[in-house]
């Protein structure tokens, strides 16, 4: 009874001594950041960034390939096939996909609408994710121009990475520099699509701690994904076929919408305090 009566008068000071914890730290750049996911449904917004980059995934991959000269086409899209592990099937696919796209004669009308609108739907529920971590009110129908744009910087962006890829094979074995590279590259890109989907509110200085956050973020997710991914697509293709792939391939793009999502909040909390 004593102990009892003892805890439960020590219970008071030890949630003081807590609150005064957390009071003294109120203004930490972590809390901070959780303070806003929490706001944001940061964790809602990735989820949604990866369900909408899986269902453009396939457009894109038709449009960087038949963009891509045909020379750059092959080298890339064989490494890209050989380095994914996947069975025979969905490997002769997707390398078929990668190496000959379909061409200007069998794109419908309906087919490029539903391209456009795949992408759009990425850059915007993307736009949505920045403006809400910047706090920044919508622009209405200004906002889809936004997108539309931003959608544009994005497939320029993807292609300039993908010719880098090729280019940096050069540096096979150089994994430090290879890693240097591409989050030079990918920080490049994200700079003027952050840009562009806010509209041009919030300076570019500001902006580039975010972009940088994103493009190492990227590197390093990439990097690591290159040894992961090709185990797991493979593991689960043998298991449940292309439902496994999907699944697999899923939660790759969960942990990349949970990057785009934390380095905008991050970003938009180093903007707007120095």
């Amino acid at each position: 009874m004593r102990w009892s009566r003892a805890v439960r008068r020590a219970d008071p000071d030890s949630g003081r001594g807590l609150a005064a914890v957390v009071a003294r730290h109120e203004g930490a750049l972590v809390l901070r950041v959780l303070r806003r996911m929490r706001a944001i449904d940061g964790y809602d917004r990735a989820l949604a960034l990866s369900a909408q980059a899986f269902v453009a995934l396939v457009p894109l991959i038709v449009v960087v390939s038949a963009l891509l000269p045909a020379g750059v086409r092959e080298s890339t899209g064989a490494a890209v096939v050989d380095g994914a592990g996947l069975p025979t099937d969905a490997a002769a696919a997707l390398s078929l996909l990668v190496r000959e796209p379909p061409g200007a004669d069998a794109t419908t009308v309906l087919g490029g609408v539903l391209l456009v609108m795949a992408v759009l739907g990425f850059t915007r529920a993307l736009q949505r994710t920045y403006v809400s971590a910047y706090r920044l009110p919508r622009t209405g129908l200004r906002g889809w121009v936004h997108g539309l744009a931003a959608a544009g910087v994005l497939g320029v962006g993807l292609i300039a990475l993908a010719l880098v890829g090729s280019a940096s094979a050069v540096l096979d074995g150089h994994l430090a520099v290879e890693l240097v590279v591409h989050a030079v590259a990918a920080t490049l890109l994200w700079w003027p699509v952050q840009s562009v989907l806010l509209g041009g509110r919030i300076a570019w200085r500001a902006l580039l701690p975010g972009a940088a956050l994103t493009g190492v973020g990227q590197a390093v997710v990439v990097a690591v994904s290159a040894t992961y991914l090709p185990a797991a697509l493979s593991r689960e293709a043998s298991r449940y076929g292309l439902l496994g792939v999907a699944v697999a391939l899923l939660s790759w793009l969960v942990v990349l919408g949970l990057l785009l999502v934390l380095s905008a909040v991050l970003g938009a909390e180093l903007a707007e305090r120095p």
